[in-house]
């Protein structure tokens, strides 16, 4: 009998965004920006960008053009203009909207906010099909097609690069159930527009349903096969997030499937993914090879999640299945969405049999900053999928989910009697055998029995009672801990009680050999020694094409691995300072990714992204802006892209637009403290200091743990002479991070503002001690120290070593300087203001300091040389001319002095030029 048991501990998610259809098209940005209903970052407007209802348009310094099709107009906006677009008109807030008749506005429908991760694994998933799909011919349509084509054929053939005529062509095919023919219209407008993301996703779509149905056909026939993708998680790399059993309830059920009892089902056919195994890249590996490549409409699968699960906010459809890596900051980003989930199954659980679902996720307490809530109205949502689906969920809304060392060892208490009952304890009337109906009534009975009414199972779907889950009549397992075995070959633990997977000839074994130990010691990129890439070459002549796709999807998940781990440290904001080459890194990782599947959406996204935040630490601002963009354009709900080019705009002082960016990510990750920094930053330079400090208050609720956030709030109370409150904040920040040395010396500089010079010395040396390399705590401390005479040397001894560790560290190159002259040794003064000139020729502070001990050294001429070079690269400076003035009078040149004055009293100011007409009156 077919069937597909799901037994899920799992999180719930908001499902997938409806297709809409937009109102309109670009087709001439003229340079505008695009900003789309709900979102306050404005993104540069391309030709191609569809048009939703409630997004706006706005002009520079050129016109644009685009469809408008509710009224089958093509407009002009006209130069500094702003229109946003809705169903049934248009609201010009500025400039004019000329319109003229279109010639084709027949839009697709497609998503207004998509997202990456559900179109990841495309046609690379599916196995043993071909991306080459015939049309049908013009003469072999349906006649009413053939008639409404031949309008767009004619205006085709008077321009055969049509963009508007195209997408009207490609919309009637996939309106008429055409994929192939959709697919080649829209391959032949991705050759004109390659950047338009929403193409992509078309093909995407397109592709893989040709592929799907392919695959179908040829998998019919009688038979089938029995599949198991198990998921168990305890330990989280967050560690507050840790639970007791989980992974016991996902080692258990594969100890029962591997059973007579269960069905026998061999190692090559299960996949157990436990703790650290159970990352997102690999749990959605699962799901999308299990459901698109192994599985058909002869097959059984058998899926079980057993961790956490979460709703992002409480009232929200925001819910997620909490991976191993998981972050609470920012689920959408790391976690797995339900929302995707249902999208997958919606998609291929109608081809194949039946559904079992089991779901017992809901635990108590918090995740991170989110109020635990349960995730099961959402689950309810699985009763739509098209397909017979049973199951059971574990509770009622807002039911905790319990877990014990009571229940057989170490459970839940929902898997524990879902085991028992399987086992047999179910079979109520004796029959050898546990079907749905006894399953149901067998759990709901024991965990509202063993909770003391805490905990209400409850069904879910439509199919039928009589569904045979387990043989009793057969021999099953013990339900109690014991040890399992790791199996390198597939990446998760071999259970002792499971059947042992084919033998590998020589030859496999040899090349598997060299694939797994690559993948385990990290030689993951191509063009490195030894590397997976390489190795997997090997592994795909040797073994069958399924186990050679297994391999493969190894690779795949160590790679993406990767990318999330750097995704993951970006999340900790300053607390954990990344480099130039870990962003760089990530982008090579995700490269390789794309290389095993090139249609990835998700993973182009996420390049561009590393991409992108690679290119600000090289100052290229406005490139790696491009990128970040083109990144949201893939990943809409992406707060990481979001709060990245923030970042580009705040690099380059651009606040009005950083500060919207910021909102956006804030907005799309609710319990992410970065983006709350950053907009803070924002705030405290464009002088609204409480803006600012509400802003990091916030985010001090959301990452208690950090301390670079009390750090920053005591900058900025420093700065606004809150001084009292700058002391708790940095002490707050010492508390947090005992070893970090910028909150000592902040402090430092605090107490030396008050004239406290013995408490800011004792914090400016605690400072050093932590990280001798910290270069403004020995600045300040000699700056601390010049003040007295005594203790100059000691000063100057110290920017020495500043200079020594970074010849380039400016603030001490000036502070030696004048100090030196202060102290009388003109000759090494002057060799450290040449210094900075040498490195920062425009630097007239350093070039009039440098004339003015020229020339108390009597070196009037080399005085001069330095004037009069900062006077013209400095036209319009006063004070300049007026020196030059001085030292030409004292000189007794008069008409050069005469001459320096004059220019001088034309620049100044009515006190300035009483003090010039003074001066030239004395000589």
């Amino acid at each position: 009998m077919k069937k597909i048991i799901l037994a899920a501990l799992v999180a719930a998610c908001a499902f997938a965004d409806t297709k809409e259809e937009p109102v309109g098209l670009i087709l001439n940005p003229g340079g505008g920006k695009i900003l789309r209903a709900n979102t306050e970052t404005a993104l540069a407007a391309k030709s191609g960008d569809l048009l939703f209802s409630g997004d706006s348009l706005k002009t520079e310094a050129t016109p644009a053009t685009f469809l408008y099709c509710p009224m089958k107009e093509l407009d002009t906006l006209s130069p500094q203009g702003e229109v946003k677009v809705e169903a049934k008109a248009q609201k010009v807030k500025t400039g004019k909207v000329t319109p003229a008749p279109a010639r084709a506005c027949t839009l697709p429908q497609a998503l207004r906010v998509s997202v990456a991760s559900n179109q990841h694994y495309g046609v690379t998933m599916t196995r043993g099909v071909s991306t080459d799909y015939p049309v049908i011919a013009r003469d072999k349509l349906p006649a009413d097609v053939q008639a409404a084509l031949k309008p767009l054929d004619d205006a085709l053939k008077a321009d055969a690069n049509d963009q508007a005529t195209l997408i009207a062509m490609a919309t009637l095919f996939e309106n008429s159930k055409l994929p192939a023919n959709a697919l080649d219209t829209y391959t032949k407008l991705r050759a004109q527009w390659p950047d338009m993301v929403w193409i992509k996703q078309k093909i995407f779509e397109l592709e893989e349903g040709l592929a799907a149905q392919t695959a179908a056909a040829a998998a019919a026939g009688p038979g089938g096969k029995t599949y198991a993708l198990l998921v168990g998680v305890s330990k989280y790399k967050k560690p507050e997030l840790a639970l007791q059993f989980a992974h016991q309830d996902a080692l258990d059920f594969g100890k029962l499937l591997a059973s007579p009892r269960g069905g026998s089902i061999p190692q090559e056919n299960m996949l157990i993914l436990t703790d650290e195994n159970a990352t997102t890249a690999a749990v959605r590996n699962g799901f999308q090879d299990f459901l698109k490549r192994k599985a058909t409409k002869q097959d059984t699968i058998i899926i079980l999640i057993a961790g956490h699960g979460t709703v992002e906010k409480p009232g929200s459809a925001q819910a997620f299945i909490l991976t191993h890596d998981a972050d609470p900051q920012d689920l959408n980003s790391t976690a797995l969405p339900v929302s995707e989930l249902q999208e997958l199954f919606s998609e291929q659980v109608k081809r194949v049999g039946r559904v079992l679902l089991f779901v017992d996720v809901c635990k108590s307490g918090t995740v991170g900053t989110i109020k635990n809530a349960s995730i099961n109205s959402s689950i309810k949502g699985f009763d739509e999928i098209e397909g017979e689906l049973w199951g059971l969920l574990a509770g009622k809304n807002n039911e905790a989910s319990q877990e014990s060392p009571d229940f057989g060892g170490g459970h839940g208490v929902f898997s524990y009697f879902v085991l028992k009952g399987l086992m047999g304890d179910a079979d109520e009337d004796k029959s050898g055998a546990v079907d749905a109906g006894e399953l149901e009534t067998y759990v709901t009975a024991q965990v509202g029995k063993a909770t003391k009414s805490k905990q209400h199972p409850q069904s879910l779907g439509n199919g039928s009672n009589e569904i045979r889950l387990s043989d009793t009549s057969k021999p099953g397992i013990q339900i109690s801990l014991f040890p399992a075995v790791y199996d390198y070959r597939n990446g998760g633990p071999l259970l002792l009680a499971q059947n042992q997977a084919p033998q590998l000839n020589s030859e496999a074994a040899t090349a598997v050999t060299r694939f797994t130990s690559a993948v385990q010691n990290g030689r993951i990129l191509p063009n490195t020694q030894q590397n997976a890439f390489d190795a997997l070459a090997s592994v795909k002549n040797a073994v069958t094409a399924d186990r050679y796709k297994d391999y493969e999807n190894q690779l795949r998940i160590a790679l993406e691995n990767k990318g999330q781990e750097a995704l993951l440290k970006y999340l900790a904001g300053d607390e954990n300072p990344q480099s130039r080459e870990d962003f760089a890194a990530a982008g090579q990782y995700m490269e390789a990714a794309r290389l095993l599947t090139k249609e990835s959406i998700y993973l182009e996204g996420r390049s561009d992204f590393f991409q992108g935040r690679t290119l600000l630490f090289d100052k290229k601002y406005s490139d790696a802006a491009n990128l970040l963009e083109q990144s949201v354009r893939f990943d809409p709900s992406g707060a990481y892209t979001y709060n990245a080019l923030g970042i580009a705009y705040l690099e380059q002082a651009q606040f009005d637009k950083a500060l919207p960016a910021f909102r956006d990510a804030a907005r799309l990750a609710q319990h992410w403290a970065y983006p709350l920094h950053n907009a803070a930053l924002a705030y405290a330079e464009t002088g609204d200091y409480q803006r600012a400090i509400r802003s990091y208050q916030q985010a001090m609720k959301l990452a208690p743990q950090y301390s670079y956030l009390p750090y920053n709030l005591g900058l900025v109370y420093q700065r606004t002479n809150r001084k009292k409150e700058a002391d708790a904040s940095y002490r707050k920040a010492m508390m947090l991070s005992p070893n970090s040395a910028e909150p000592y010396n902040a402090l430092g500089s605090l107490k030396a503002s008050e004239g406290k010079r013995t408490e800011a010395e004792q914090l400016y040396r605690q400072a050093l001690q932590k990280r001798p390399s910290l270069l403004a705590a020995r600045h300040n401390l000699a700056l601390l120290l010049s003040a007295d005479a005594n203790r100059r040397q000691e000063a100057i001894e110290l920017w020495r070593e500043n200079l020594r560790q970074d010849p380039s560290h400016l603030p001490s190159r000036l502070s030696l300087a004048e100090t030196l002259a202060a102290a009388g040794d003109t000759n090494n003064a002057v060799n450290e203001y040449r210094t900075v000139l040498k490195d920062k020729p425009g630097y007239t502070a350093a070039r009039v300091a440098l004339a003015t001990l020229l020339a108390k050294s009597g070196d009037n001429d080399a005085a001069l040389t330095e004037l009069r070079q900062a006077a013209q690269a400095d036209a319009q400076n006063a004070d300049l001319q007026e020196r030059i003035g001085d030292i030409e009078a004292a000189r007794g040149r008069k008409t050069e002095a005469t001459a320096a004055y004059e220019a001088a009293s034309k620049l100044s100011d009515k006190a300035g030029r009483k003090r010039i007409e003074a001066k030239r009156k004395r000589f």
